[in-house]
Formats: structure tokens, sequence, C-alpha cells
């Protein structure tokens, strides 16, 4: 099996990005994955791989609830989200390890965030810029006049907020996705990949790796991503307490230590006074309480398929359906869709949860966080699920687990 589509997945992303192509890179390079299992056969899939197919029946049937045109992109765009990390999941998992070891498979993932971090500083320097791009002038202005289309192939550098009365706007730093949450998402399921390939590698990848670990809070911290910070606090204090129930308490200290360090640095650089700033001039932490409460009593009216999409709120400026990736499913598919995506992502956190060496731990990691950053976060606009699906698939193929 060839490993070059996941070099040009990862390595390889800002070539679709420039392009225009950034959000689709997973399901066109899914192609070639997709020709290469079928033609090799023998495919194997994990247990309860069955339950995400389900889910995905569910997906493709609540396209019968589409009212309109644009919501029908919408569905389509989030459809081949979940097909482009279905094929890589299977893809990962059926690649033999002689093909791709484990820590080659880490390093390239961590190329991949080495250019979110340089997107980052590009979005921090430059927060006004943007990218004009062949896919932009190549779809028709039907699509392109689609904000949420056309927010994906031209993309910005930042999001430039200025909420009413604040003093001044907030820039914030996205590149290279469409959205800064989307940016604050990658950085923090990308991060336990880093700190695993710190752990193996040489000491000077540890070095390298660390240098530009310390200089990423800088556009990290520009994003004012309150979730990214917990998601992040909270996946280092959790791979800190594993390992010290394994009796290996030092890096229960060294996460205390680097947890009070980025607080520090955080304090020093008025990042808490700007966050406070941000939530005291904004909406979002009332206007999210108030959008699960309508997204919830809204997909009461329609459980079995959702609404096949997010749609305006009746009383908020914000969608229904918005606003996190559990919603997200709740909503646009429905209460049995949200049971088995629920499922099937808590479900790789639990079987995962025991690998072959501590210093996986940190793969482990990433669908624990992915399992409460649903909640808050979107999945969709980049490879959040593909990440996820990463590393539980290198997981479980170390196990070599029976075919489903």
């Amino acid at each position: 099996m060839p490993v070059w589509p996941l070099y040009l997945l990862f390595a390889g992303y800002p070539l679709w990005w420039s392009l225009g192509l950034g959000s689709f890179a997973a399901v066109l390079l899914a192609v070639p994955m997709m020709l290469v299992l079928v033609i090799r056969g023998g495919i194997r899939v994990p247990r309860g791989f069955g339950l995400w197919m389900v889910f995905l029946l569910l997906a493709v049937a609540a396209a019968s609830r589409i009212d309109t045109p644009e919501r029908l992109v919408g569905l389509v765009f989030r459809l081949m989200t979940y097909a482009g990390a279905t094929v890589v999941f299977v893809y990962v998992y059926n690649l033999p390890r002689e093909r791709l070891p484990l820590r080659r498979l880490v390093a390239l993932v961590v190329v991949f965030w080495l250019w979110v971090v340089a997107g980052g500083f590009l979005g921090y320097l430059f927060p006004e810029g943007s990218l004009s791009t062949p896919m932009e002038h190549l779809l028709p202005g039907s699509l392109t006049g689609n904000s949420y289309v056309r927010d994906l192939v031209h993309p910005r550098f930042a999001e430039i907020q200025w909420p009413y009365g604040a003093p001044e706007p907030f820039q914030r730093p996205s590149a290279p996705f469409p959205y800064t949450n989307a940016w604050g998402s990658h950085f923090a399921l990308l991060m336990p990949f880093v700190l695993l390939l710190m752990t193996t590698g040489s000491r000077r990848v540890r070095i390298v790796l660390g240098v530009v670990a310390a200089a990423s809070l800088v556009p990290a911290f520009a994003t004012l991503n309150r979730g990214m910070l917990l998601a992040l606090g909270a996946g280092l204090v959790y791979v800190a307490v594993r390992f010290a129930v394994r009796g290996r308490l030092g890096l229960l200290v060294a996460t205390a230590g680097l947890l009070v360090a980025a607080g520090a640095g955080a304090y020093a650089s008025g990042v808490g006074d700007s966050i406070d700033v941000r939530t005291d001039h904004s909406t979002t932490t009332a206007g999210r309480q108030a959008v699960y409460t309508e997204s919830f009593l809204a997909t009461v009216e329609s459980p079995v398929l959702g609404y096949g999409g997010p749609r305006p709120s009746r009383t908020l400026p914000i969608s229904m359906g918005t606003q996190g990736h559990f919603w997200n499913v709740m909503f646009s598919f429905g209460f049995p869709a949200l049971g088995l995506f629920c499922a099937v992502l808590w479900g790789l956190a639990w079987r995962t949860r025991s690998p072959a060496t501590d210093e996986r731990l940190w793969l482990h990691a990433v669908p624990v966080m992915a399992g409460f950053m649903i909640f808050y976060y979107g999945f969709d606009g980049g490879l959040q699920l593909v990440i996820v699906f990463t590393a539980a698939a290198a997981l479980l193929r170390e196990r070599r687990e029976p075919a489903a």
C-alpha cells in the first residue's frame, strides 16, 4: 500500500490550501486511498465500525429534510468530510506497520502541525490578508455567493471581530482554516502528536519542537480561544495523571510546571485581560447556552432525522445546530445519529485507553480530548475528524484487533 496519499494530505496541506481546496483535501485524497483498498482486497475494520456506517446512512437519509439548495450544499460538504475521515481511518488501520511505522506517521502529522503554526503567524502578522485561489474562480457565482462556500475557497488569514462597545477589534488568526475556532481545535488535537514525538525523538528533534511549541504560543494566545486552552489543559492533566498512576511522577510535576509557566506567560502578555474584554462585549457565552437549548427543543420536533443542517434561530442571530459538533449532529441528523456518533467517538477513547507503551498515551489523549471538545467546537472546515481517526486507527492497528 502506498503512503504518498497520507504525505500529500498532511505534509502537502499548504498546496491544497493555496488552491482553495484545504477543506476538501481529505475527500480528494480518499479517492486514491479507496481505490488502493478495493484493488488490494482483504479490507479489515475494527469492531464497532458498523455503528459508524449506520450513522453515515442516517446522515444521508437526513437529506430528505433539506428545504433549500443552500442548505443542501452545506449537507454535501459535511457528508464529504465524514467520507474523507472514514476512508483515512480504514486506510491507516490497514496500512502495514512496515510500510509506515508509528513514529513516521506521528512525524508526518507533526509536519501538518508546523503548517498550522505557520498559518497562525500569518494571521497574527497580516490579519487583514486573504488568499485568492483558483477554486474560487472556477466555481460558479451561485456557489461562491454562499458565504459558507466563500469562506472555504477564499481563505482569510484571520477573523477580525469588533463587537459593539469593544474598544478595538479583535484580530484572531485562523489560517490555514476558515475560522479561528478551527485553528484552535486543530492546534489542541495536534499537540499530543507533538508531545509524543518530543518524548520519543532525538535530542535535536526535542529542541526544535520545543522551540517551535514555545513560539506557537504567540498565535495561540492571539486567537483568544478559551476552548483551545481548556482542551490543552485538560489533555495535559489527563495524560500526566495516567503517567503518575503508572509510577511516572516526573511528567505530572513537569505538566504542573508547564501549566504554571503558560499561565504566567498568558498573564504577562495580557491574554487574560483580552479574553475578559472580548467576553464582556460579546454575547458568545450567553448566546451559546440559548442556542443549545433552542436546538434541543427544535430537534424534539424532528427527532429521527433532524433537519439536514443548521437553520436560523427563531430568536437569536446564531443558527440552531451550530457552536459545537454535538449540537450539529443532533440538530442536523436527529437523536439516533447523535447516539451513534457519540458511541463511536467515546468508544474509540475507551478502546485505546491501554496502549502498548506508556508514550502512546499521548495518542489516546486525542480521542479523549475530542470527546468533550465536540460540545463547543465544530469538527468541519478542516481535518479535525481525520486527526482523531488517525490517532485511533494507529493505536488500534498496533493491537491488530480481529477484523469485524
